[in-house]
């Protein structure tokens, strides 16, 4: 591949015919069609800062791979990078450089950089001349020194740190020497709740007439659902019309290494048990409209997760601000999230711990209401459009102290393809799009292009 030739750039909203443009971010993430909680979240961010109130300009995403996988990315997909390409990255670094890019913003998780020593996204970020903003979907408390220098280096390259925990500025701060000041705290967003009831959304599903427990996301031996599975047999007795739904597919990394010998291990659980009538599975990657209606059926939503250390979870903050009563081991993120009595957390690994809390909301449903109440209140800041906004207040800060006189600009959006490269690229972008519609709104009709391009 021929890496573009390193330049040095004018601030491009400055030249902008007219001396104004609109505020843009180019974002270097996974993407859907690719099946990853990071793709689904970088998408969902870039559509709540489409649909907010505050214009936050036409994105850019930068779409990490894991070898040739030839998926069809949609619109704003400009690049793909092979996380295992060093080149590549240089040479998405050169195409943001020459683009009229305010902030760009990373979405951290270890392993889609090409491992923990992430060369590739270095050598990005020693090449990039544009404020970074780096969000950290992961933070472990007492690493091992090669980490530790990983994300030390990653802080120094980066404007902003954003974690969606309160108890990782504290990680931060001890255990990597992060000063505060440079760390922010923005929630992980939340899907709308259904507005289906509980007992129309149990009827859509099958599911009238019984207590509902769920667990959803993509399946690996960290969730720890064969605890939750054990725990049925102690349940059933006095609660014989409860059923456990278990909703996603099987991780594809996972997949990669083991197939479905995790998944097999559960069925073998459910058969040995005989509970066959008291599980189901629903073995797919579901859209976003399905989870909203597993979790408008559910009454108990658990997380039996096993890593203590785990930071976040999107699972248990959709089912929080979906309303829904949880009972969750005590890993970091649902100790911040389900603190002041919004929750129940059992110990880990520990099916008796598991069957006393469900059977004590189940045989208590004022407590279970209760908690439903206190989830929704405390959820009503985690809805994407607040988080969208908090992001865009982030980026146009971040661009402002960068020397980057960011300001919302109310202008037709278009893509500033200033290079050779920048503009082979158009049109393969611009195809991806469907029209606009006459007579909306700019803002809705940016929505509108993005949600249908999916």
């Amino acid at each position: 591949m021929n890496m573009l030739p390193h330049r040095h750039t004018t601030n491009r909203r400055n030249a902008w015919p007219g001396g104004t443009r609109p505020f843009r971010v180019a974002y270097l993430s996974t993407y859907p069609p690719r099946e990853c909680g990071i793709a689904t979240f970088c998408e969902d961010l870039i559509t709540a800062t489409l649909h907010g109130d505050q214009d936050g300009g036409e994105p850019i995403v930068v779409a990490m791979e894991s070898g040739d996988h030839g998926r069809d990315y949609p619109w704003p997909v400009a690049l793909r990078v092979d996380d295992d390409w060093e080149e590549q990255y240089g040479v998405a670094a050169d195409f943001i450089n020459d683009s009229c890019v305010d902030v760009v913003s990373i979405q951290h998780e270890f392993g889609i950089f090409g491992g923990i020593e992430g060369r590739g996204l270095f050598r990005f970020l020693e090449r990039l001349r544009t404020p970074v903003v780096t969000t950290l979907h992961t933070v472990l408390p007492e690493p091992e020194e090669r980490l530790r220098a990983n994300v030390q280096a990653l802080a120094r390259h980066s404007q902003r740190l954003v974690v969606m925990n309160g108890l990782a500025i504290d990680i931060l701060h001890r255990d990597y020497a992060i000063d505060k000041r440079k760390i922010a705290l923005i929630h992980h967003g939340t899907l709308p709740p259904s507005l289906e009831s509980k007992e129309q959304a149990k009827e859509r599903l099958g599911l009238s007439g019984r207590k509902v427990i769920s667990t959803f996301g993509l399946v690996a031996r960290g969730k720890g659902l064969q605890y939750a599975i054990g725990a049925l047999p102690q349940i059933l007795p006095r609660h014989p019309d409860t059923c456990y739904v278990i909703v996603g597919q099987t991780h594809p990394g996972v997949q990669l290494v083991e197939k479905e010998s995790y998944r097999e291990e559960l069925l073998r659980l459910v058969d040995d048990h005989g509970l066959h009538d008291s599980v189901r599975f629903v073995n797919r990657y579901v859209s976003k409209s399905e989870i909203v209606r597993y979790l408008a059926a559910t009454d108990i939503y658990i997380t039996p997760y096993l890593n203590p250390q785990q930071i976040t979870s999107g699972t248990l903050a959709y089912a929080l601000a979906a309303g829904t009563a949880i009972i969750s081991t005590p890993y970091l993120y649902a100790r911040f999230l389900l603190g002041d009595d919004r929750d129940v957390l059992v110990d880990f690994r520990s099916e008796s711990d598991i069957a006393q809390a469900v059977s004590h909301l189940l045989d208590h449903p004022e407590i279970q209401r209760s908690l439903e109440r206190r989830g929704r209140l405390y959820g009503r800041q985690m809805s994407w459009p607040a988080v969208g906004a908090h992001y865009l207040n982030l980026f146009e800060t971040v661009a402002r102290e960068s020397d980057r006189r960011a300001r919302p600009v109310r202008a037709q959006l278009q893509l500033t393809l200033t290079n050779p490269l920048e503009r082979n690229v158009r049109h393969a972008i611009e195809q991806s799009r469907p029209a606009p519609v006459a007579g909306t709104p700019a803002a809705s009709d940016r929505f509108l292009r993005h949600r249908t391009a999916r």
